[in-house]
């Protein structure tokens, strides 16, 4: 009698998801280390990894592709961002589904409520005053910021720079999940193989920023201040925008996804 081979144990994953900016001042790699060491303690082998949803990556998409490619056969996603972004439920869980269908990926992925549902913030908040008012463990009270010395910044963050154009790369989470990240480092690379995007009148200031609108056409560009915007960003389409319209002044016409009329100033009004 042939005996049915056993289902292969899961492996599972947990993604932690936060911003960019809170993992630079609070280290998402260190809470997902620790996180890592505490189911270790209890004996359950679980990956635990980290994902951006703004600003840099590595972006979620990348990540599930990576942990799926690593056999993992189920992914618990936990927004991580505190406070938490209450748009992320109304977009994260029809973007995941669709990253799902098209990659027609076999890994389970549950998306579980923020860690900020499980905070008791109002105490964490009474416990910070007390401590740094009052004077509570150790008695640590804040400094007064009159002790430090007063400085608005560097000299030089007082000068603009000559540049004849901006480009406003949309890094917000819905752009990040379509892959605005490694798209922002190539235009950055094309950018720098062209000595006169670098300096001079012809320079262009290359920015991330903070959602564009409209989402679904992300990945998104904006030139300034040609109001030229551009969508479906692909690595081809940005070095047609590089070679064509920073350098060559001669934009892709099928390329635009919008181009803003100008805005007629008094002065030049037809006289009634």
């Amino acid at each position: 009698m042939t005996e049915t081979p056993a289902n292969p144990p899961s492996r599972r994953a947990i993604v932690l998801y936060g911003r960019a900016s809170f993992d630079h001042g609070q280290n998402l790699k260190a809470l997902a280390s620790a996180l890592a060491v505490r189911h270790a303690a209890r004996d359950e082998a679980v990956t635990v990894a980290t994902a951006h949803a703004d600003l840099s990556g590595p972006a979620l998409p990348g990540v599930l592709a990576d942990l799926a490619r690593d056999g993992v056969t189920e992914a618990l996603v936990i927004p991580a961002m505190v406070p938490s972004d209450p748009s992320l439920s109304a977009w994260l869980p029809g973007a995941l589904s669709h990253w799902a269908t098209t990659t027609g990926t076999a890994m389970a992925v549950r998306l579980a409520p923020p860690v900020e549902s499980a905070l008791d913030l109002p105490a964490a908040l009474d416990r910070i005053a007390l401590n740094s008012i009052a004077g509570g463990l150790a008695d640590a009270r804040a400094q007064d910021v009159r002790e430090t010395e007063p400085s608005l910044g560097k000299p030089g963050w007082s000068a603009i720079p000559e540049h004849g154009r901006q480009v406003f790369v949309c890094v917000g989470a819905r752009c990040l999940h379509r892959g605005a990240e490694p798209l922002y480092q190539h235009l950055r690379a094309a950018m720098k193989g062209h000595r006169a995007l670098n300096a001079g009148p012809r320079r262009a200031m290359c920015a991330r920023t903070s959602c564009l609108y409209p989402c679904n056409r992300g990945p998104l560009l904006v030139v300034q201040p040609d109001a030229v915007w551009y969508g479906d960003l692909t690595p081809a389409k940005i070095d047609r925008i590089v070679t064509g319209h920073l350098l060559s002044d001669t934009p892709e016409t099928a390329d635009i996804l919008h181009r803003n009329r100008p805005v007629e100033r008094a002065e030049d009004a037809p006289m009634g």
